[in-house]
């Protein structure tokens, strides 16, 4: 498989318009989108199964800070493909959370797009690097 399927992308927000206005917009470049509203919902994902995750920092419940902490130890390979979503202007930097980056809301279509297509082209090299990606493939473990 290669071209738009491999481009999988998770998006959890407690927010339905957020939500739904990320997903318009990954769609429109070409991912495919799965919507999870609470950090909780992603605690049993599979880290092959997204290439992106877009994950919010304030939410209810399970929020993103406790979700990365939970990937931490249980899994801290899937947080290279976590960008982060904050309101919070102090949150700038993707090093304290081990994740690919910060993005501040507001923030700009563009900037969100470079940054997840950034995200995907890393997670397709990492695959490359390790020998289980070709050209003509998608990799089986990270759909990317």
């Amino acid at each position: 498989m290669t071209g738009d399927r491999e481009k999988r992308a998770l998006v959890i927000d407690d927010d339905d318009h957020i939500r739904e206005l990320l997903q318009a917009l990954l769609e429109t470049a070409g991912y495919t989108v799965d919507l999870m509203r609470d950090g909780i919902d992603a605690v049993d994902m599979k880290e092959r199964e997204y290439a992106v995750i877009l994950l919010d920092m304030k939410m209810p419940i399970f929020d993103g800070a406790r979700l990365t902490d939970y990937w931490k130890l249980t899994n801290p390979a899937v947080l290279r493909r976590v960008i982060l979503l904050s309101g919070y202007s102090r949150l700038s930097s993707n090093r304290d959370f081990g994740t690919f980056a910060v993005i501040e809301k507001p923030f700009e279509y563009r900037e969100l797009l470079n940054a997840v297509d950034a995200c995907f082209r890393q997670a397709r090299a990492m695959c490359a690097d390790s020998g289980h990606f070709t050209e003509s493939e998608s990799c089986p473990q990270c759909s990317a």
